[in-house]
């Protein structure tokens, strides 16, 4: 869908659209278009698929598009412009801890940069040109309405991923994912703590801490971070330690109290296709980690709905993440 006027003619043209208000400020729900069909400027919005849950941004810099899950399932995509030569759009794992619905840019001239969501530095997903190829100075460059929606649906700490190659993206359930499942009195610690939390709002005098954790087989230690800011550091196994754990990310969409199973997110970076993730595969890598008994407690208190975790075989100190090919919660 083109930003511009909306007319019959042009909806009876997309396949005879059914025009349905959606839960976030009344936007179009539409059928489905090929995402290799978008043309620049185009894009697709289906709120009504998943109403609530964690958001996640996907960016593929190759496709040249941006993808929009909640709850593990796309509400959207749309063609974005990166970062040209010169500016690349760093490629990580990052997370939108400012939003600015009208903001303007100190470094270019006071340009105007709406409805931005930071996620490095001055980088940010925002309305902005889209002229089919990277033409930014390093942000995701949106198309006005669609920049507008996402803005309405993220909440403190969204992930965004940006990578080369298309991300794949599947739901995973599991006893703790960061605990053994015979550890079930820490497993019940932790639903109970995060049993009838919300997702982290982001609204001014409403904004709630972010949370987040990062493990290093490089370091074999365990960071969690609130809103950016380091919280825990801790040494930790890891079992079979020779074996690389890769690089994977996980977003929690919440717990069942009744049967102390977490409902977790698994994002494969960069697989090149949307479906390409390994559920097995996510949770056996899981399992290496051997992890204090004193942290899981610490975790306990801090886990919500929409944490995220990555594991990862880089270093994870503050100088690493700050590197434009591993960020985690940078703030801007």
């Amino acid at each position: 869908m083109k930003e511009g006027k909306i007319t019959r003619r042009r909806l009876l043209a997309t396949g005879g659209v059914a025009a349905l208000i959606a839960a976030n400020g009344g936007s179009f729900a539409q059928t489905e278009k090929p995402v290799t069909d978008l043309k620049p400027g185009e894009w697709s919005w289906y709120p009504e698929r998943a109403l609530d849950g964690p958001v996640a941004v996907l960016v593929s810099l190759a496709d040249q598009l941006a993808f929009v899950y909640r709850n593990g399932i796309r509400i959207g995509v749309s063609t974005v412009s990166t970062g040209r030569k010169g500016y690349k759009t760093p490629t990580g794992v990052f997370s939108v801890l400012r939003k600015e619905k009208l903001h303007h840019s100190k470094a270019y001239n006071n340009a105007a940069m709406p409805d931005s969501q930071f996620f490095f530095g001055g980088c940010a997903l925002h309305a902005g040109g889209l002229p089919g190829y990277p033409s930014s100075h390093g942000c995701v460059h949106l198309p006005k309405a669609f920049a507008d929606l996402v803005f309405g649906v993220t909440h403190n700490g969204t992930p965004v991923i940006v990578t080369n190659s298309r991300s794949g993206i599947g739901s995973l359930s599991h006893a703790g994912l960061v605990l053994t499942n015979s550890d079930l009195q820490a497993v019940e610690t932790m639903t109970g703590n995060v049993a009838g939390k919300n997702l982290p709002r982001d609204k001014d005098g409403e904004r709630d801490d972010a949370f987040a954790i990062i493990v290093s087989s490089a370091d074999r230690r365990l960071i969690a971070l609130k809103n950016g800011k380091e919280f825990i550091s801790a040494d930790i196994g890891i079992e079979h330690p020779r074996l690389p754990l890769g690089t994977h990310v996980y977003l929690l969409q919440g717990v069942n109290p009744a049967t102390h199973v977490y409902d977790w997110i698994a994002i494969g970076l960069g697989t090149g296709r949307e479906t390409a993730v390994d559920v097995q595969r996510e949770i056996a890598v899981t399992a290496r980690l051997v992890i204090p008994p004193d942290v899981y407690g610490q975790i306990a208190r801090e886990l919500h709905p929409g944490a995220t975790m990555m594991l990862t075989d880089l270093p994870a100190h503050p100088e690493t993440r700050s590197a434009t090919d591993f960020v985690i919660m940078r703030n801007s």
